[in-house]
């Protein structure tokens, strides 16, 4: 294909009139095909491809940015500025061949093809010197070290040998938009690109690995035809039933050699726990995790899968509010999303609704009565422009009432109060105090935006992460998650590194500035 469309650029070349216009028409034109070929434009960097059974030579990466960078144009355009990176650290990823001697390395070379059988051949492969910078965002006294992280994708070798792995697939938690897209991604990374035979789902999370009770199901390219389409997952998932010993010997007793957990912050606790007691024992079982948190707080990645299609559904759901507080007199819509402690969902939701008057979010706590207080501006609301509509998420409750700690669910969690009810009758009460009534209609779409099917952009983003996961686990890595940080591919640092992430990242939607006085105080 390459040679084909060069031979192109060769005939609009020889057609242009001038040099000049020669040299303008080929840079255009590579131009143009770096932006249709992207990774598959060549550099100085040679991987190894397979094509009937043959090597050949095939080059690495080079992208359109990369070309803009290089133009001589373009640099004459550059300035010198004070900015400086002297030192860059980097999360490290372990890897088996730290604890499991006499590894047997072969080339990694694509087993199989969904068409004819013969393989395609990979276009590049990413070496372990190649990093994503996380804080590309710099200023003059910024400090002068960096932090990296060890850029995902296929590597040159790998640790297996041929029928060596038998895989395990397991989701756990809540459910989430994608899910089944991640699993059809995982199926043929591992079926047709490394040739493994045999593949396994686990049902009903954690427990499904170690309790006999429940069948795990064999996976095949033909077994999940279709299930993209899906909403949920064919594994079925459930919170808690974690049993650290009792998964490890299930994993040992069933000869698993890498396990894949699609899970949000409880889910990599566990298997951060899991890959220690692995490491501890020694055993050539690697564990790799992809994040899933529908409310997209994991603080280092640029957004979670299934995000976007939360968002898109929520929208809905607001729009039928807005429509059910127009149509009544002193019309209050309210609709609660989904967002324990992160309030994107309601955020984001808003902002492309652009009809919504008060957003609550965990983030920014705000007082209930009083002048400045919620019910008293949804009053004055109500009054200017007849109606209002209210977008809260679950966790903002917290803020507004006080909830039991020792009341948690089965992941560790506080269960939350019933934020939606609350500001109903805080509302109405309200109302009554200053003579008038409210009507109020309620909507809870939690449910119904988690259990569709994953639109476009967050499939796309599935396949990604579960493709990078399985080229993560064939290489040896092992106790990493996989993710997307400056719209590039990452293996993390350990599993526990996404859950310090949850833990320690706190994020402000809005932002409230307030001047009082003439002096101009913020």
């Amino acid at each position: 294909k390459i040679r084909r469309v060069e031979r192109k650029l060769q005939v609009t070349t020889q057609m242009s009139k001038t040099n000049k216009e020669t040299k303008n028409g080929e840079a255009t034109a590579r131009q143009r095909l770096s932006r249709v070929l992207g990774h598959m434009m060549p550099s100085n960097e040679i991987a190894p491809s397979y094509v009937n059974g043959c090597e050949r030579k095939k080059h690495h990466a080079i992208t359109s940015r990369q070309f803009l960078f290089q133009n001589e144009a373009f640099k004459e355009l550059q300035l010198k500025t004070p900015l400086q990176i002297k030192e860059i650290k980097t999360l490290k990823v372990d890897n088996v061949s730290e604890y499991v001697s006499k590894l047997e390395w072969r080339e990694n070379v694509c087993e199989r093809s969904k068409l004819n059988g013969t393989p395609r051949g990979y276009n590049r492969f990413t070496s372990n010197d190649e990093y994503i910078i996380g804080d590309i965002i710099r200023k003059a006294n910024h400090s002068e070290t960096a932090v990296s992280l060890l850029r995902a994708g296929a590597r040159s070798h790998i640790c297996w040998k041929k029928g060596e792995v038998r895989a395990a697939i397991v989701t756990c938690g809540g459910l989430c938009p994608g899910l089944n897209v991640v699993i059809c991604q995982l199926v043929e990374t591992l079926h047709f690109n490394y040739g493994v035979n045999y593949i396994w789902g686990v049902k009903m999370g954690y427990a499904g690995i170690w309790k006999k009770e429940i069948p795990w199901l064999r996976l095949t390219p033909s077994s999940i035809i279709g299930i993209n389409e899906l909403g949920g997952t064919i594994l079925g998932s459930s919170r808690g039933g974690f049993n650290l010993e009792a998964i490890v010997d299930s994993l040992g007793k069933n000869k698993i050699s890498q396990l894949y957990i699609i899970g949000g912050d409880g889910s990599h606790r566990g298997a951060h726990a899991i890959y220690q007691e692995v490491k501890r024992r020694k055993l050539k079982i690697t564990v790799a995790g992809i994040p899933k948190t529908i409310d997209n707080d994991i603080g280092i990645i640029d957004s979670s899968f299934g995000f976007n299609t939360a968002v898109e559904e929520a929208t809905k759901a607001i729009r039928s509010s807005v429509t059910e507080a127009c149509c009544i007199p002193n019309g209050i819509g309210i609709t609660k999303l989904m967002g324990r402690e992160a309030g994107f969902i309601a955020a984001h939701a808003v902002l492309a609704s652009r009809q919504v008057d008060l957003c609550l979010i965990p983030e920014v706590p705000m007082p209930m009565e009083g002048e400045h207080g919620i019910l008293d501006y949804i009053y004055n609301t109500c009054k200017v422009q007849g109606h209002a509509v209210i977008v809260v998420a679950e966790g903002a409750g917290l803020t507004l009432m006080k909830g039991d700690p020792n009341h948690r669910d089965e992941s560790g969690n506080i269960r939350l109060p019933s934020v939606g009810t609350y500001l109903k009758q805080k509302i109405n009460a309200y109302f009554e105090s200053k003579g008038e009534k409210a009507n109020i209609k309620y909507h809870d779409p939690s449910y119904m935006i988690r259990s569709v099917k994953a639109n476009a952009s967050d499939a796309v983003m599935c396949n990604i992460l579960a493709e990078n996961a399985v080229h993560g686990a064939m290489a040896g890595f092992t106790g990493f998650t996989s993710g997307l940080v400056n719209h590039r591919r990452f293996l993390s640092h350990r599993c526990r590194s996404v859950v310090c992430l949850l833990a320690c990242f706190v994020f402000v939607l809005v932002f409230v500035f307030v001047f009082v006085g003439d002096d101009n105080k913020c």
